[in-house]
């Protein structure tokens, strides 16, 4: 019996324990990569950035699916709301289909 309340109660600890997630901001990363498309490098601070971005890529057994790859990297760009469209354009049409 005791065994169990004490399984049960690390149960709910690890239960309500949050779950990080390391996972790239697209808010940065639209920053970044609107950087480094009109020609300012963001320097050491965007290459994580930039790694998430170019990480984005669609395959299937037959190798890179460019076009796939665009709508997933455009779909990560627009869970940023205060991202310009116009600079999600220009990441996008410069980057969008470029194997990382």
């Amino acid at each position: 019996m005791k065994k169990t309340v004490i399984a049960a109660a690390a149960l709910c600890l690890a239960a309500g324990t949050p779950v990080y997630s390391f996972a790239a901001d697209p808010c940065e990363v639209v920053l970044c990569m609107y950087g480094k498309a009109t020609g300012n490098s963001g320097g050491r601070e965007c290459r994580s950035a930039e790694k998430a971005f170019f990480k984005i890529v669609k395959k299937n057994k037959h190798g890179f699916l460019p076009n796939h790859t665009l709508k997933a990297r455009k779909a990560f760009l627009g869970e940023c709301p205060d991202a310009d469209p116009e600079a999600v354009n220009k990441i996008l049409s410069r980057y969008g289909k470029v194997r990382g």
